[in-house]
């Protein structure tokens, strides 16, 4: 079965690992951390901001860190056709998309699973140069200790939709979501 086994990011590691975020590795520009069940890979040869992902046929397993991460709930993916977007993921991952939403004001999502992780496809809103990955959202144990542990200049106020989510204003352009 095919996992997202690695999110790769452009930018400086230092925001990351400020997070508290496990730091696996170093060498030359790129910067692993675990993200528990997908590895983190944050390379400074890349524009700060980029992302994207690395397709394998095992999930990669890591420490949970110092905010006990406790793996990636979901990636987020910008899009102006979601029909085309949505299958070219099927075809990279052979995870066919579960179903479309209507958010409303001309946003649609569609879902896929891979293996432990949701792709959320989303389009509407403004228009896009090209299909991209956006962002994604990470599981923590523990929301208050991880906001704590980064800080209020970092963390933004604790939003509820059912679940605890705050969105990290990291010095970089593609932040983290953490949910618990």
């Amino acid at each position: 079965m095919t996992s997202i086994a690695a999110l790769v990011v452009g930018g400086s590691p230092d925001p990351w690992e400020a997070l508290g975020f496990a730091k696996l590795s170093s060498e030359g520009a790129r910067t692993s951390f675990s993200l528990a069940d997908v590895e983190l890979v944050v390379d400074a040869s890349l524009a700060a901001g980029s992302v994207d992902w690395c397709l394998a046929d095992s999930a990669f397993h890591g420490p949970a860190g110092n905010i006990g991460c406790l793996g990636v709930d979901h990636v987020v993916w910008r899009t102006n056709d979601l029909d085309a977007t949505c299958e070219e993921i099927t075809r990279l991952t052979g995870a066919p998309r579960k179903r479309v939403r209507d958010a409303g004001g001309g946003v649609l999502q569609g879902f896929h699973r891979v293996d432990n992780v949701v792709v959320e496809v989303v389009v509407g809103g403004t228009d896009i140069a090209a299909p991209h990955m956006w962002g994604f959202v990470v599981n923590v144990a523990d929301l208050d200790a991880v906001c704590a542990f980064a800080g209020p200049d970092v963390i933004g106020a604790v939003r509820v939709d059912g679940r605890s989510v705050v969105v990290v204003g990291l010095a970089v352009q593609v932040s983290p979501t953490f949910v618990a």
